[in-house]
């Protein structure tokens, strides 16, 4: 009789546990929001101090899971962009971008993932700068990604450093390049039973 016993229960919490699993390996939809800090890198440089930049992002994403990968494509508006500071002027390059990041993502432990985002960004502003600037970049992000078990099993926390390739100055004399550190709160939108 007790192990009869045993066994339901050891049935019982292997039936619970797999159903826990299951609802991280369905596809979903998600929200995201959070902080860019973001700079500017600029050269050559020879009047200004840069400063960086704290900026809100937002995002939806759609997250698809095959055992150890992860795909999850992603639409996100973010402020990026960084301070120069001279003797007689301050320039704050607000950059408002419209991006779209195909995700890929390894996952190293259960709630643990490795991120590798590539983001194609279109300012949707008009840049102003210390020079002429183009309204495309392409940037690339690597992070991670952790997922709260549980009863906060809705909420990931993601930590993303975004190296922008563009140079977005379209003089051939000088460069400039976005640097972006951004920190996301993120809810899951499982379907629940």
């Amino acid at each position: 009789m007790i192990l009869n016993l045993r066994l339901l229960l050891l049935l019982v919490i292997v039936s619970v546990g797999a159903q826990a699993q299951t609802v991280y390996m369905k596809p979903h939809l998600g929200l995201r929001a959070g902080l860019n800090i973001s700079s500017s890198t600029y050269s050559p440089n020879f009047i200004y101090s840069l400063k960086r930049q704290s900026h809100p992002n937002l995002g939806v994403f759609y997250r698809i899971r095959n055992q150890k990968w992860v795909f999850q494509p992603e639409v996100q508006l973010s402020v990026r962009g960084g301070t120069f500071k001279g003797e007689l002027e301050v320039v704050r390059n607000n950059f408002n971008y419209a991006s779209f990041v195909p995700v890929v993502g390894y996952i190293l432990t259960e709630g643990l993932t490795f991120e590798v985002a590539p983001e194609f960004s279109y300012a949707v502003n008009n840049l102003r700068s210390v020079v002429p600037l183009r309204k495309n970049e392409f940037s690339m992000g690597t992070g991670l990604r952790f997922d709260f078990m549980d009863m906060a099993e809705d909420f990931s926390l993601n930590l993303r450093y975004i190296h922008g390739f563009t140079n977005l100055s379209t003089s051939k004399t000088e460069s400039l390049y976005n640097r972006t550190l951004q920190v996301s709160v993120i809810y899951n939108l499982y379907k629940k039973k």
